[in-house]
């Protein structure tokens, strides 16, 4: 055998060695529609030993769904139109499983052979799959999320838009894609949208703002809850995505609670004025009246002997002393004068003696620092320790309650503790208007009023109380 001869066998059998034991499943096939020959990688791939891959018609291992793509790729290589074809297909496995192929066949110029080459995919298919599905999933939260939604690259172009948004503002996708803010709107309208996005991308933090805009199709303006927040591709590319709810409506409604609580607030300070004005007249009034009959009436006892015996003078004296008692008593009640004329301190001292004297045990400290206040202020902390004190004696079964009211950190603190049986707040709050008007009052001048009680254990009122900057000179509330 000269060196051409021995050449041309090694040659030969490099070449048969490459066929058996290569990776990729590497076949001959004739035009009937079999495979003549497999190497070992096909066994290992499909587990079919080379008898049975080449005993029966190649696409009787090809997925039913498959089979028609894959006879069209066989008949137009055997038409001739082309040397080299590749698809993709599902061939089954010995165990009944599908194994993902992709095949790169070709027809070499001689025999009426076809020579084809076939790798398993079917973990990139797999992955493919789940990508898909994920896809298909992030679309479908995102077009059903009632919340509109986008995302936006490093220069501001919108690069996505959910359904919500286009049906919202009646947008076609491909009309803002690839644009940004100052494309669709005013630069001083678009000015804000800007730095909002160039603060998340500066500090990577979310941003929530309240947003209000235009872009609504009746031009009527809409107030937006806008999370905007800073993410990345798979390549490292920077993005801001944003989500935005229409929060118009809980707008509106706050302004109307608002402009409730103004209403309130002025009706309370005009109830205030009016009780004050009430109690003034009735003071300097019919008290005065009933005074100067019960002074006429002692006047003529002292200096008439007859008079001075009669039963019907010493009771109508008696009646008219007893009405002037009731009748401050009651003015009391309904608005202390020394709430007018010497503030709260001293209201509030009023108020106690008022409760000790019916033997009922109330230690106060009042910060004597706290300094003149607004009336609207005034008659909340007084109204608030009257109704406490008021349930403290009346339902409490302690005959001890103690009373703190101080300013600090700008508001003023209020405290009243009772040490009796305690009561259910549910239930209390539910059975009058006793607490929830102490605590309305509260709320009305911006404060925070707490009910701390337990069976057993006693209750504690807590109110605080913000104290506006300037509060001298005018008393109005």
């Amino acid at each position: 055998m000269d060196d051409k001869d021995v050449f041309a066998s090694l040659e030969r059998q490099r070449m048969i060695d490459f066929f058996e034991f290569s990776n990729e499943m590497l076949s001959f096939a004739n035009h009937q529609g079999y495979l003549t020959r497999v190497n070992a990688a096909w066994t290992k791939t499909l587990g079919w030993t080379a008898e049975e891959l080449t005993s029966r018609p190649y696409l009787d291992f090809v997925h039913p769904e498959d089979l028609e793509a894959t006879l069209n790729e066989s008949e137009l290589l055997a038409s001739g139109t082309h040397e080299t074809i590749g698809f993709e297909n599902r061939y089954r496995h010995r165990d009944g499983t599908y194994r993902w192929l992709a095949w790169r066949t070709i027809v070499p110029p001689g025999p009426n052979v076809l020579v084809a080459s076939a790798r398993d995919i079917t973990e990139r298919k797999l992955v493919e799959s789940k990508l898909r599905e994920s896809e298909e999933r992030f679309r479908a939260f995102m077009d059903n999320n009632p919340t509109i939604a986008w995302a936006k690259d490093e220069q501001g172009r919108i690069v996505y838009l959910n359904k919500t948004l286009r049906d919202k503002f009646r947008i076609q996708a491909e009309d803002w894609l690839g644009k940004t803010v100052f494309d669709l709107m005013p630069e001083e309208l678009a000015r804000p949208f800007w730095e909002d996005d160039q603060r998340v991308l500066a500090t990577a933090e979310p941003v929530q703002v309240i947003e209000q805009t235009a872009f609504s199709p009746n031009h009527a303006k809409t107030f937006w809850l806008t999370v905007k927040f800073l993410f990345f591709d798979r390549n490292g590319s920077r993005f801001v995505g944003g989500c935005s709810v229409d929060i118009t409506d809980l707008k509106q409604a706050e302004q109307a609670l608002v402009t409730e609580r103004d209403v309130m607030r002025n009706l309370i300070a005009l109830q205030e004025k009016e009780k004050q004005c009430l109690c003034n007249d009735f003071h300097d009034g019919l008290i005065q009246y009933v005074v100067g009959s019960l002074m006429t009436l002692e006047s003529l006892r002292d200096t008439s002997p007859v008079l001075g015996t009669s039963p019907v003078i010493k009771a109508a004296i008696i009646n008219l002393r007893k009405g002037i008692d009731d009748a401050r008593r009651t003015l009391r009640g309904i608005r202390p004068a020394v709430l007018d004329d010497s503030g709260i301190e001293a209201a509030l001292e009023d108020l106690v003696g008022q409760f000790s004297n019916s033997g009922f045990l109330v230690a106060t400290d009042c910060d004597t620092a706290i300094g003149h206040l607004p009336d609207t202020i005034q008659a909340t902390i007084y109204r608030v320790v009257q109704e406490s004190l008021n349930n403290a004696k009346n339902h409490s079964g302690t005959d001890a309650v103690r009373i703190e009211l101080k300013k600090a950190e700008g508001e003023l603190q209020l405290e009243v503790r009772d040490f009796g049986c305690g009561f259910d707040l549910e239930s209390a709050t539910s059975r009058g208007f006793g607490l929830l008007g102490m605590m309305q009052r509260v709320r009305l001048l911006g404060g925070q009023c707490g009910i701390e009680t337990k069976l057993g254990a006693g209750t504690r009122i807590s109110v605080r109380l913000p104290i506006p900057a300037v509060t001298t000179g005018s008393k109005s509330g």
